[in-house]
């Protein structure tokens, strides 16, 4: 764990990304050994907050860094920058809004598609309050108010670079 933190806050990883696989905890509890369990867990809804209070908080990771982990970086390895990944013109606007002085205990209850969490009383100090999409809000304070129809299927040019090494 150790590790993987410094990679993300000194620049020997990329992104910090999640498993998204949320199930019911019925289904996660059928498995018996940890080959018949089922993969993934809610994670992209505690994704930010964990990264911000783990890395900026917790680690001293810049916020310039933090921005690249959740977003610039994954953005150009998959071939949608500048479109995504940044705050510029031409852009399509898409962040999140955290509250450095937010500080919380997680429950279930802080996420939208599951019925546990593997984030059960974690603390995190900072916690996205606003997502914007293509410069509307979607989210606010834990209320969902997009739609099942603002996604868009994009066109994505990966640079071969990327095929062969890490681009980031």
């Amino acid at each position: 764990q150790a590790a993987l933190w410094n990679g993300l806050v000194h620049g020997g990883l990329s992104t910090l990304a999640t498993d998204e696989y949320p199930t019911s905890l019925a289904l996660k509890m059928r498995g018996k050994t940890i080959e018949d369990v089922t993969g993934g867990n809610v994670g992209a809804e505690a994704r930010m907050g964990i990264g911000f209070t783990e890395g900026v908080g917790k680690r001293g990771m810049s916020l310039e860094r933090y921005v690249d982990i959740t977003s610039t970086n994954a953005a150009k390895i998959l071939g949608l920058y500048p479109r995504k990944g940044v705050i510029a013109p031409g852009s399509d606007a898409d962040f999140a809004l955290i509250d450095p002085t937010i500080r919380k205990t997680l429950t279930k209850d802080d996420f939208h598609v599951t019925d546990y969490s593997p984030w059960e009383g974690w603390q995190v100090t900072g916690w996205p309050v606003m997502t914007i999409l293509r410069g509307r809000v979607i989210a606010e304070r834990g209320k969902l108010l997009g739609s099942t129809g603002d996604g868009q299927l994009l066109t994505r040019k990966i640079d071969p670079r990327v095929l062969n090494r890490p681009a980031c």
